[in-house]
């Protein structure tokens, strides 16, 4: 709003609310330099392929939340069967996928003001209160729209066949969406360190099985 009405002095400042009640005053110019520096911050540490917060962004909001000693949760996101999947169609079409996960992450959680951050390849990071609803609303954009980025052989098929790690022919499902959800104890995590293994155990659970869950 600032910056789209030319007729706006941005010495001037503002008044601020909390629930409806006087909260302070804020400069324009101070809140303008503000967003800036954040948004170069998070330019530098964002990841390049779809420019969500890094490492360093997640570790530091984990650190944020431990510190305040407030309930938050911890969803980590992975694709299953992503490897025999760029083994068959490649890796620019495995770039598209992660790339098509981001904006759904970004549909449902951004929104709602929560934080999302890509750790690399299918490997996400969402960090909120409300966790189930919002999870099951991205397994269901992702179950509906998967399908488009196979042919229709392999869709009929339900899955591909591609060559294991030890170089056996295997048949692999279509790729799912596994989200490990965990709610950190501040007590007891006492850094991000902590709390990135709690949610990988988490991850690793939720990967047992095919399919989204």
């Amino acid at each position: 709003l600032i910056t789209d009405n030319d007729e706006v002095d941005i010495y001037q400042h503002i008044i601020v609310t909390k629930r409806d009640v006087y909260y302070g005053v804020a400069s324009i110019k101070n809140l303008l330099r503000r967003i800036t520096e954040l948004k170069v911050n998070n330019a530098r540490h964002a990841n390049p392929l779809t420019q969500l917060p890094g490492n360093v962004a997640i570790n530091q909001i984990i650190e944020d939340q431990l510190s305040r000693a407030r309930p938050f949760h911890v969803a980590y996101f992975d694709l299953n069967h992503f490897k025999p999947y760029n083994d068959i169609y490649g890796y620019e079409q495995g770039d598209q996928i992660i790339k098509w996960l981001a904006q759904i992450l970004q549909k449902q959680l951004f929104r709602h003001g929560h934080f999302i951050g890509h750790i690399g390849g299918g490997d996400f990071v969402a960090i909120f209160k409300d966790t189930e609803q919002q999870c099951n609303k991205i397994i269901r954009d992702f179950e509906q729209d998967i399908t488009r980025f196979y042919h229709q052989e392999h869709i009929d098929l339900g899955g591909i066949k591609a060559l294991s790690r030890n170089g056996t022919p295997v048949f692999y499902p279509l790729l799912g969406l596994a989200i490990g959800v965990v709610q950190p104890d501040p007590s007891e995590c006492l850094s991000h360190h902590d709390v990135a293994l709690l949610a990988s155990e988490a991850k690793k659970e939720a990967k047992q099985s095919d399919g989204s869950h």
